[in-house]
């Protein structure tokens, strides 16, 4: 049987901060040989490998206490909130303050102190530690069954889907496989790690060690791929919001919290500011205005009109129209012509709807010249 250990949420915090931070130490022991390398300035073989033997030890450290020993003292749902969260804290402290080796925008800093103050609103709102759980019990559930089957399957498809190659599909593809491979396997690896604690039965123990194994190696073969085939800028805070989103689910589903959650509405709030402060640190967030100086409707009629005008000017009018008698009657009466000039005349022309800007007070004002920015959508 697995030992039992008494539940401690703030023992539960502090080792998945400590994790968070280790593994932004563990990236800039490196990144700093790198730097000065760029800037001329190659260091010793020994201070090298010295940088690479403390990126181990960091990573190895971090990953226990975050990954194994965090989730012994508290719930699932909060380790992985708090985990992301130290981590990008970290980051802005050290490659932005202390290390001077990046630059971040006000969204990124914004959109970090927002996913900081709900993760400090997390263990107040959200669910609490539960003491004589029993994982035999609790597996034993359907619901529990089908989440977990369905985590599982989810895992082994897109790792062979990273296994075959995702080069070859579109980004957004990539970014969905990579998603789930990610999101499934960190859930299962937090998941089986309290399990140990729960003293399972022979077969559900050694089922949880080799699922501890595989989820662990699959997981790391996800963050090698991720690294060359899909913008970072965009999918590590996507990866972030969907990580936290399945460990809450699998806090709810298999865990039971909601037997224990302090506010339910804290605890949606919480989530709804964890993925606003996660789409600001986006290169492009999801929810940014369309337009600094115009509105989203008046964008969109210009957009309209720019795609109806590129359509027109792309039909081929060479080919002369056939009309009856009366059709030429007509023409003539109204001083002759071909129609093709006609139309070729009317879709050269420039369109009559005018450039709409937004004032202060939301009215549409008329003949604005187009914004430079708002040009280059249009192009």
């Amino acid at each position: 049987m697995a030992p039992s250990f008494a539940q401690s949420a703030p023992l539960c915090y502090s080792l998945a901060s400590v994790g968070g931070i280790l593994e932004v130490g563990a990236t800039a022991v490196l990144a700093v040989p790198d730097a000065r390398k760029k800037e001329g300035k190659i260091m010793s073989h020994w201070k090298l490998q010295a940088a690479l033997a403390g990126n181990v030890m960091m990573q190895l450290v971090g990953s226990l206490a975050s990954n194994l020993f965090a989730p012994w003292f508290g719930p699932v749902s909060i380790v992985a909130p708090i985990y992301f969260s130290s981590t990008l804290i970290a980051n802005i402290l050290i490659f932005g303050i202390l290390l001077g080796l990046e630059c971040f925008t006000k969204n990124m800093r914004v959109g970090t102190y927002v996913i900081a103050v709900a993760t400090v609103m997390l263990p107040i709102v959200g669910p609490g530690v539960q003491q004589e759980q029993q994982f035999d019990e609790l597996v034993h559930h359907l619901h529990t069954g089908l989440w977990l089957g369905l985590l599982l399957t989810g895992m082994m498809i897109t790792t062979a889907f990273l296994t075959l190659g995702i080069t070859q599909y579109k980004e957004k593809i990539r970014i969905a496989i990579l998603l789930v491979a990610r999101s499934t396997s960190f859930t299962l690896n937090l998941t089986v790690s309290r399990a140990f604690i729960l003293a399972p039965g022979h077969s559900f123990l050694l089922a949880c060690i080799i699922i501890k194994v595989v989820s662990g190696a699959i997981y790391t073969y996800a963050i090698v791929v991720q690294s060359t085939t899909v913008e970072q800028n965009t999918f590590v805070p996507l990866n972030a919001t969907i990580i936290i989103l399945v460990n809450a689910l699998t806090g709810v589903i298999v865990w039971e919290d909601w037997m224990v959650v302090e506010s339910w509405l804290g605890y949606l709030c919480v989530f709804i500011l964890l993925a606003l402060g996660c789409d600001l640190l986006l290169s492009t967030p999801i929810l940014n205005a369309d337009n600094q100086e115009y509105g989203r409707i008046a964008t969109e009629k210009l957009l309209r009109s720019q795609k109806r005008r590129q359509e027109f000017s792309s039909v081929d009018f060479t080919e002369d129209a056939t009309f009856n008698d009366n059709d030429s009657d007509n023409d003539s009466e109204h001083g002759g012509g071909s129609v093709t000039t006609d139309l070729q005349s009317h879709f050269n022309a420039e369109p009559a709807t005018p450039n709409i800007k937004m004032t202060n007070y939301g009215s549409l004002t008329p003949d604005e010249p187009s914004p430079p920015e708002l040009e280059g959508i249009l192009q």
